[in-house]
């Protein structure tokens, strides 16, 4: 299954949620969530190959080969406990998690994801997958920082406070075989007293400006950045933002970026779908390549 079939398969189990609520159908749709999540249904899709797993098995599907699996999995979650007043209460520290599938079929592999996150302050993340088949080796990467930091005494000056919500992701085909396939996006909002900056990457365009319109968690906003573009040695200007969604059952943030000032190819543009409620995963494209990962659990 290549990447557009993939993508038209999330595309259309969005718009069927979406339909759903929309049209006064919403049981239809929460019943079916519910069916999924006690499934423990996951589905993601990198590059040209796809992964459906219930429970522990699981069915690939690499450029219209197939395969299927069994996968391990184990999730740790560390609490601390607190008192407030007479109440006993249990707070979380962080969270360690990891997925290990082995697939055999027409076409052979495995794939091992590993995360952390951590709910203290700064808030921190990452996850890794290794997907390894007889045919390619692909790699993703995410990771997340969320600080702030109070104002600091410089002599007779005050500089802060400081504020830094940053998030990236990247998705690379390993090896020298062609085509070359890669995602890359990186976006960082920070707060330096009263100055709103912005860090974006698209690709090799890396880019910085201001962030306006901003809350004051910095998960929303608007760009307006300059940079230079890598491949092509030529300055380029990014316009974008991030946004919140809350519709009906729907809670996600939707981001996007975009060459004003264009390449002497073509536009180039990211789009970052993070999706809270009723499921929860990614859906990211860059440049007519697409990652997506979808979690229907409890």
């Amino acid at each position: 299954m290549d990447t557009c079939k993939s993508l038209r398969l999330v595309l259309l189990t969005l718009v069927f949620f979406l339909f759903s609520s929309t049209i006064g159908f919403g049981d239809v749709a929460e019943d079916t969530v519910n069916v999924l999540k006690s499934v423990n249904l996951e589905i993601q899709g990198m590059y040209n190959a796809i992964s459906l797993n219930v429970w522990n098995a699981s069915l690939v599907n690499e450029n219209s080969k197939w395969a299927v699996g069994l996968r391990l999995h184990d999730e740790n979650v560390r609490s601390e406990a607190y008192k407030l007043g007479f109440i006993n209460l249990k707070r979380p520290v962080d969270k360690s998690y990891f997925n290990l599938l082995a697939f055999v079929g027409q076409v052979q592999g495995v794939a091992l994801t590993i995360g952390y996150e951590s709910y203290s302050i700064p808030v921190t993340g990452f996850e890794k997958t290794y997907y390894i088949s007889t045919n390619q080796v692909l790699q993703t990467e995410y990771s997340k920082t969320w600080l702030a930091l109070p104002s600091l005494p410089l002599g007779d000056l005050v500089i802060g406070p400081f504020a830094l919500n940053y998030e990236g992701f990247s998705l690379s085909k390993l090896g020298n075989e062609q085509p070359k396939v890669e995602v890359n996006m990186k976006r960082g909002y920070a707060l330096i007293d009263t100055l709103p900056l912005s860090f974006v990457q698209i690709g090799n365009i890396y880019s910085l400006g201001i962030f306006v319109f901003a809350d004051k968690s910095l998960e929303q906003g608007a760009i307006v950045n300059l940079g230079w573009d890598l491949d092509e040695g030529r300055l380029v200007g990014l316009l974008g933002g991030r946004i919140f969604i809350d519709f009906q059952d729907f809670r996600f943030f939707f981001s996007t970026f975009g060459t004003y000032v264009p390449s002497s190819q073509n536009l180039k543009y990211g789009v970052w779908f993070r999706f809270l409620s009723p499921f929860s995963g990614d859906l990211i494209i860059q440049n007519n390549v697409a990652y997506f990962k979808l979690r229907f659990s409890e």
